[in-house]
């Protein structure tokens, strides 16, 4: 079994060395970045050939002295030049030199990875119980993350970093660090000043504070709303005594004067 696997790789190896084809792992290059996409040692003719395909696309075609296709521009040595690279040119890019007979002289594959450099990532400190929450901002998936404490560096990889009151210092400063395969920015030092205390002012008779100012909003709310009720009853009940004092006053007035005519 052993063996036919070996006899396999074997055969593998010599078929992309015979055919002129090097395929390289993705090369990383930052946005706006000058890129040169080169076939290493071979050397373009004027009689030859030169195509160039991204991501199955081709953007350059050459034949001889005659450019049949043009969408990027190449060097006297037939590498694929790229200024300003953006995103959208990340991808596979495959370039192949024929003779002037057709025959295969060399081939490359190479995958072209652009990334935009990390942003400047900040600190956010959150006190909690028992301990602190540092998170670190800006981070993607795709971002590593380190942690610095008292300017020696951590071994916790993640956006976030819990410390126990156990474990926090007066003093202790802590800082994170972002980076990809093209760049790299640290933030600046944070000092947490978290204690037990902290939390527990944040409660009231046991409840949250959040928790009790909503009570606190629904209770108030609600005696406003009873007040207005009985301020409105209190109106009517007023107006409705004025008017039947006031017919009761005209009854007597007509009465009166009726029986003294």
């Amino acid at each position: 079994m052993l063996q036919n696997v070996t006899i396999t790789l074997l055969i593998n190896l010599i078929f992309m060395f015979s055919t002129g084809t090097f395929v390289s792992s993705c090369t990383y290059k930052a946005v706006g970045d000058k890129v040169v996409i080169s076939f290493d040692d071979a050397k373009l003719q004027e009689d030859n050939e030169l195509r160039w395909i991204h991501n199955q696309r081709r953007v350059y075609w050459k034949k001889g002295s005659q450019v049949k296709h043009s969408e990027l521009n190449t060097d006297q040595y037939g590498s694929l030049i790229l200024e300003n690279v953006q995103k959208d040119k990340s991808g596979e890019y495959r370039g192949i030199i024929y003779d002037a007979e057709g025959k295969l002289i060399k081939e490359t594959v190479q995958h072209l990875c652009v990334l935009e450099p990390v942003p400047e990532p900040t600190v956010m400190v959150e006190c909690v119980e028992k301990g602190v929450n540092l998170n670190c901002s800006a981070v993607k998936k795709t971002e590593v993350v380190s942690w610095m404490k008292n300017g020696i560096k951590t071994n916790m990889t993640h956006a976030v970093l819990h410390v126990t009151s156990s474990e926090l210092k007066p003093g202790d400063n802590f800082s994170c660090t972002v980076s990809n395969q093209i760049s790299k920015k640290s933030a600046k030092e944070v000092k947490p000043l978290c204690t037990d205390t902290d939390v527990h002012e944040k409660k009231f008779l046991g409840l949250e504070l959040w928790l009790m100012l909503v009570i606190l909003i629904g209770g108030g709310s609600f005696l406003l709303i009873l007040f207005i009720i009985c301020l409105v009853c209190v109106c009517r009940c007023y107006r409705r005594n004025k008017r039947k004092a006031k017919g009761t006053f005209l009854v007597n007035y007509i009465q009166k004067h009726i029986v003294f005519a």
